[in-house]
């Protein structure tokens, strides 16, 4: 560049910064005319130190931030908008179809709609049920839940009914935000003192316990060592907890102790985190329980902690109902975490957590189930304590309580009846214990084999695993998976022609984590006679032989 375009270019420049300097005095003269305009000349010049350019510059970015909040959100050019006419408009809405929130049930799997029973009437021991198009009368009902038959109790319906008189259905809010009532207040304190338990606290639906209280407690980094044969609520909460699962064999005390010992060198290397083993008081999958007092050396051992799910051993296991601590004269103080359903033996709904007082209160805090979603109904928590009121007051010293001798009894007979047929045994196996108050059975291995049916469905590395994975819905369909469950359907239909409702799992395969076998499941209660469980015998393995002989006939 020439000298005379550098000295041209400077004297440009020069000349700018003087007309820049003339324009700001005449701003500040502006200015100093206005009410007020003295001091806020004073107080630029103090701040910025007479530096213009800094001023300038702030005043910009003023303007653009004041231009830039009051212009619209989405702006767009008018010549790229298209304005369509009410007939284009209408042609497209017309062909426009929307995504299937869920997949359409396909035809093979059609009968299970078909098969939904429907009980008019309360849940009895005999009821009225519609089925496939047809009413029966007077069946013995093996399909419930309620093992004390305490659903029905003229006393519990009784307090129930005062109870909504007083207060109403239902609690019209969480219990941290006007939810909690007396009557929850009292239930807390009676069955934490029923088990014997430092405090406890309830929740509105007996499936949402497991899924709140585990994450509580369990965060990423942490360890949680699972039996294999837990339910799926207990499979979800360990999974949403997003802590780090260690799956031991179904009730196999040694491997878990092979998990722990080959963990020690990491958890003694690695950071001090939470580290839980999770099992069942009563699986209710398999109708079995684990050696509780061996469970509880093991985890004093290694250090871990006891997460024990009693929905199903609370209420029909121990001489007084109060579940595996009992059976094994285990202290509810070595089992850090119980929970527990009001749905079963209590005969009512909702789900309850008991353990150390500081341990319940961080639930308080930190529960989602419990923070978020609307107390149990007061009716509900009311009729759970005059359950335990009327099992507290029917104690006697050594001896057992009348209420859990009818049901040990009909639960072991029952069993009996089923391991003792030779016939029965070429085509089903018991698998679940004779203390158990559900019989569960499932179409043995060699006749599995025959019928060309897998082992068990689902499960890691199999293709509903992958289906899943992918988000390919329809492939979440396994076929052999729906024709066993539908013979095992078939022969509960046959059943209940002869007035017997026995059940069977319907659990769904993309739910589950761990591999599924179909059973047949008949839940026996307190209230059953022992003509009622011959009957349920009688029809139950006359109708398995002919389904599963007819199968075979039909497969080969």
């Amino acid at each position: 560049m020439s000298e005379i375009e550098t000295t041209g270019t400077s004297n440009f420049l020069v000349g700018l910064a003087y007309k820049a300097n003339d324009a700001w005095s005449q701003v500040v003269q502006l200015l100093r005319r206005l009410p007020g305009g003295d001091i806020i000349i004073e107080y630029i010049k103090s701040s910025h130190k007479n530096d213009p350019w800094r001023t300038v510059l702030e005043i910009l970015l003023a303007l653009f931030a004041i231009k830039y909040f009051l212009a619209s959100r989405y702006s767009q050019d008018e010549r790229d908008k298209m304005v369509l006419s009410k007939k284009e408009t209408d042609e497209l809405i017309e062909e426009w179809i929307p995504e299937p929130v869920v997949v359409d049930v396909s035809e093979d799997e059609q009968w299970q709609l078909q098969t939904n029973p429907l009980v008019e009437g309360p849940i009895a021991k005999r009821i009225k049920l519609h089925s496939n198009n047809t009413v029966t009368d007077d069946v013995i009902n093996f399909a419930s839940y309620d093992f004390l038959g305490m659903s029905l109790d003229r006393e519990v319906i009784e307090n129930s009914v005062n109870v909504i008189k007083e207060v109403g259905v239902g609690a019209c809010g969480p219990p941290n935000f006007y939810g909690t009532q007396s009557v929850h207040v009292r239930f807390c304190e009676n069955i934490a003192d029923f088990l014997g338990a430092e405090s406890s606290i309830i929740y509105g639906q007996d499936l949402a316990t497991p899924i709140s209280v585990l994450p509580c407690f369990l965060k990423r980094g942490d360890i949680v060592i699972v039996d294999d044969g837990v339910n799926v609520a207990l499979q979800k909460a360990a999974l949403i907890s997003r802590c780090n699962i260690e799956w031991f064999d179904h009730n196999n005390l040694d491997h878990l102790e092979e998990i722990l010992e080959s963990l020690q060198d990491d958890l003694a290397q690695g950071p001090l985190n939470r580290r839980f083993i999770v099992t069942e008081g009563l699986f209710a999958d398999f109708g079995d329980s684990p050696d509780l007092q061996r469970l509880v050396e093991i985890k004093n051992k290694y250090k871990f902690r006891l997460i024990l799910d009693e929905s199903f051993s609370i209420g029909t296991l121990g001489p007084n109902g109060r579940g595996l601590a009992e059976v094994y004269n285990v202290p509810r103080n070595e089992i850090e975490i119980t929970i527990g359903s009001m749905a079963r033996a209590l005969g009512t709904s909702g789900g309850f957590c008991v353990g150390d007082k500081d341990m319940i209160y961080h639930q308080i805090l930190t529960s989602n189930a419990y923070v978020f979603s609307a107390s149990l109904p007061p009716y509900v928590a009311e009729a759970a304590s005059t359950v335990l009121r009327k099992l507290t007051e029917n104690e006697q010293e050594g001896r057992e309580n009348p209420y859990l001798k009818s049901l040990h009894e009909n639960s072991k007979y029952f069993h009996q009846l089923f391991l003792n047929s030779n016939e029965l045994k070429k085509y089903v196996t018991v698998i679940s214990s004779d203390y158990s108050p559900s019989l569960h059975l499932r179409i043995n291995s060699d006749l599995r084999a025959s019928l060309g049916l897998p082992e068990y469905y689902g499960g890691p590395g199999s293709d509903i695993a992958r289906a899943l994975k992918l988000g390919n819905e329809a492939d979440y369909f396994d076929p052999y998976y729906n024709l066993e469950s539908k013979k095992l359907q078939e022969i509960i239909n046959k059943c209940v022609k002869s007035k017997v409702l026995p059940t069977r799992t319907k659990r769904v395969l993309h739910h589950e984590l761990l591999p599924v076998n179909p059973e047949l499941i008949f839940h026996v209660s307190a209230v059953h006679t022992k003509q009622d469980l011959d009957h349920a015998f009688s029809v139950a393995s006359r109708e398995i032989i002919a389904v599963l002989k007819n199968w075979i006939s039909s497969h080969q």
